[in-house]
């Protein structure tokens, strides 16, 4: 299954939820850690709206998981496992959040100052650059670089994480303009598939 990662043996009784959208991989370090005495499943978010992506998560842990199931979301598996646990909550058993985004547009506003202020001047001026290099439509391939991107936001957003380095795995949004439009629904509140977020994102 292209979308799924199995870890230790069944009953699969835990899923660990990547961040992003698009940085799968990212949770295998505490996959690993929790599958010494666990079955732990990874998706990996491969639909191009944020229902799409909640039916997807649901369907794999149905057909994989020992439902309900303990779902540990990070980041924007954050919000995602926040909205599966509200809309189906006979399949998660326990959910634990980690370094969610706010659920208030109010609060959206001074995640991105936080976030700078947490990194060095370099550091600002490298995400100024990352970013240029993801709004450039001329560059198609631009995996190193929502890696790289990913690596500064992790380090800005996590406290004392664990000494692991998450996979490399392909991007599985499979085109620019659908990456930016997820991201775009996240900074606007809006559901990616509303043309509002499509404008956003462009």
């Amino acid at each position: 299954m292209k979308n799924l990662r199995k870890y230790g043996t069944a009953p699969y009784t835990v899923a660990v939820i990547h961040g992003g959208p698009g940085a799968a991989g990212e949770m295998a370090p505490v996959a690993r850690e929790c599958a010494i005495d666990r079955g732990i499943l990874e998706p990996f978010q491969t639909a191009q709206t944020l229902d799409g992506q909640i039916k997807e998560l649901k369907i794999v842990l149905e057909e994989n998981g020992n439902i309900p199931v303990t779902v540990i979301g990070f980041s924007w598996g954050a919000w995602l496992t926040f909205i599966l646990a509200a809309r189906y909550p006979d399949i998660v058993k326990k959910l634990i959040i980690i370094g969610s985004g706010p659920y208030e547009e109010t609060y959206a506003a001074e995640i991105q100052e936080k976030r700078l202020n947490r990194l060095s001047e370099a550091e600002r001026s490298e995400v100024a650059a990352l970013i240029e290099v993801l709004d450039n439509q001329t560059i198609e391939d631009k995996d190193g670089t929502f890696a790289r991107f990913g690596s500064l936001c992790a380090k800005a957003d996590a406290y004392d994480p664990l000494p692991a380095e998450p996979d490399v795995i392909e991007t599985l949004l499979a085109t620019r303009d659908e990456y930016l439009v997820m991201c775009a629904a996240v900074a606007t509140g809006r559901r990616a598939d509303d043309p509002g977020a499509r404008a956003s994102a462009r």
